[in-house]
């Protein structure tokens, strides 16, 4: 539908409910009117809603639909919006308290005279610091607004929920997802938390804002931390010009130490990274640059090799149509053990198998491969930065340990599982467990911060965070890159869940019934029954590689 077609359709609408509503001095409370379908124009193709101040005269129902086509324009802090209220209400309504997204046809009941009310179906919620939450199923939710005339004798809005209404179009029009950056307690990895915010010129502020804040609660307990003391706080906002943001801050700032300082800076420079306007940063107090020295930079993206490992008819090591690359210590004792699955320690320098006798660390600078957990029922081990071998039952939810090289194992307390473990995979910056299940209540897809002691050694498992995923029943399940994991069901479908965003299909093979990652989605591989290797094809599909393995290993 053309531009011109949307608007002459979208002023026939509000001129028939004109026609309705004229002469009517409150809200009708009895017939049709009021129940109209509110016309926001949902179908156009316009990426930036130009939204308009109240019309003089506007009934209720107009004004309402007014003020809703409004919350899709977020600049100036809704300044647009904040007109179709009451002078004393304007005062305080939050537009950011949370984002209700929902698709529900907006459909306006008259509650009293001066009260509308709207029944809405909610899919997705983002809070008010930016942590967007699909709903496991709509949520029914009644918005109730008042109505008041001002001293022009004009209605105005005097009562709405806070926050906005936003369908899944406007939403994905309005907001974006920016990550902001803390590290893990060794300092090696900057780790993303993603955040959803309005894509307006007060992001960059609305960034730092929530890095100051914290952490999301599930990487909360020492799974994550900021070199920030607490305390401290924007002050003069940020200011981007020629590419460099000058972020302007209060707090107990100039008594850290010079590591403190450029650690601070390097979470700033990964957060503001995401606006393209970006390319520097400098931190400064009270209008005064800090000095921040120098110092090690931690990895925000770590990347592995872009060949896939496994172990095909001419051994183990990162495989190709025409041969089998070996690895140095590690693809010899693999084979003797008779391996069933790998996790290859980064930069090849151990590895966690899993054979018949139980599960093994293997270490690439020699000596003898050692058993570290002869549990009857494993599933594939998983191995983190530290050397630890992470190992579970797939019966059995609550039978997750890391062990050390020495065999000294640490059991975990399962976050309230369900079901059968049927993959566990330790990110590669060693701070989140990815654990899939499989049980009564269908599939589920957990992520769980590690805590760890002042040596490293695994402690407990943080606050979970519980991804809503597809209903059919689960085979795998694997880490894509730093804020995204895959999964694979029966169905040979693969799906992305992002930490803390959306979710979204990524195609299907049929007969599927293994997948790893490798760098972003592109580097996603399945194996099916017949051990064909898949991968992405330029089209969006999934196309044959010509190798054959009997596991894919994965890489660390």
């Amino acid at each position: 539908m053309s531009a011109r077609m949307r608007r002459s359709r979208f002023a026939a609408g509000v001129a028939a409910l004109a026609l309705l509503l004229a002469g009517c001095a409150g809200i009708p409370t009895s017939g049709s009117v009021g129940t109209e379908p509110l016309d926001l124009g949902e179908d156009g193709g316009d990426i930036v809603t130009l939204a308009e101040s109240p019309q003089d005269g506007a009934t209720p129902t107009q004004l309402l639909a007014g003020f809703l086509t409004a919350q899709r324009a977020p600049q100036g802090n809704y300044s647009i919006a904040r007109l179709y209220l009451t002078d004393d209400f304007r005062a305080v309504w939050s537009p950011t308290a949370r984002v209700l997204i929902s698709d529900t046809p907006l459909v306006p009941e008259t509650v009293d005279e001066d009260t509308l009310q709207l029944d809405v179906s909610v899919q997705s919620i983002v809070n008010a610091t930016g942590n967007y939450s699909e709903l496991e199923r709509p949520e029914a939710q009644t918005l109730q607004y008042e109505f008041a005339r001002n001293a022009d004798g004009e209605w105005r809005i005097s009562g709405a929920p806070d926050g906005t209404l936003l369908s899944s179009t406007r939403f994905e029009r309005a907001f974006g997802a920016y990550p902001i950056y803390f590290s893990d307690p060794s300092g090696a990895f900057l780790v993303p938390d993603v955040r959803w915010f309005p894509d307006t010129a007060s992001r960059a502020d609305r960034i730092v804002k929530e890095l100051l804040t914290g952490q999301s609660p599930w990487y909360a307990g020492g799974v994550l931390v900021s070199a920030f003391p607490s305390g401290t706080r924007l002050d003069g906002g940020v200011t981007i010009s020629q590419g460099t943001a000058t972020v302007d801050l209060a707090g107990d700032i100039a008594s850290q130490d010079q590591s403190t300082r450029w650690r601070m800076q390097q979470q700033l420079v990964a957060s503001l990274s995401a606006l393209s306007e970006v390319s520097t940063v400098q931190m400064t107090v009270g209008g005064f640059p800090v000095d921040v020295g120098d110092g090690p930079h931690p990895e925000t993206a770590p990347l592995v090799r872009t060949d896939p490992l496994g172990l095909a008819a001419d051994g183990f090591g990162y495989l190709s149509s025409q041969a089998v690359d070996r690895i140095a210590g590690i693809s010899a004792p693999v084979e003797s053990l008779g391996a069933l699955g790998v996790t290859l320690a980064r930069g090849g320098s151990a590895a966690a198998v899993r054979s018949a006798q139980g599960a093994w660390i293997v270490s690439a600078s020699g000596g003898d491969p050692v058993v570290v957990d002869t549990r009857a029922g494993l599933i594939d081990p998983s191995i983190d930065a530290e050397g630890y071998l992470w190992s579970a039952v797939g019966a059995s939810a609550d039978s997750i340990m890391a062990i050390d090289a020495s065999g000294d194992s640490h059991a975990l307390s399962s976050p309230n599982l369900d079901g059968a473990i049927v993959a566990l995979d330790v990110s590669r910056d060693g701070a989140r467990l990815l654990i899939a299940t499989q049980g009564a209540g269908g599939p589920g897809v957990t992520i769980a911060g590690i805590v760890r002691d002042a040596d490293g050694v695994p402690v407990a498992l943080g606050e979970p965070l519980s991804l809503t995923v597809e209903q059919t029943p689960l085979l795998d399940a694997t880490w894509v890159d730093a804020s995204t994991v895959a999964a694979l069901s029966t169905s040979g479908d693969v799906d992305l869940y992002r930490i803390g965003g959306r979710h979204e299909s990524d195609g299907s093979v049929s007969g599927a019934v293994q997948l790893v990652g490798g760098n972003l989605a592109d580097g996603i591989r399945v194996r099916d029954a017949d051990g064909m290797l898949w991968r992405h094809n330029t089209s969006g599909g999934w196309q044959t590689t010509g190798i054959v393995a009997s596991f894919l290993g994965t890489q660390q």
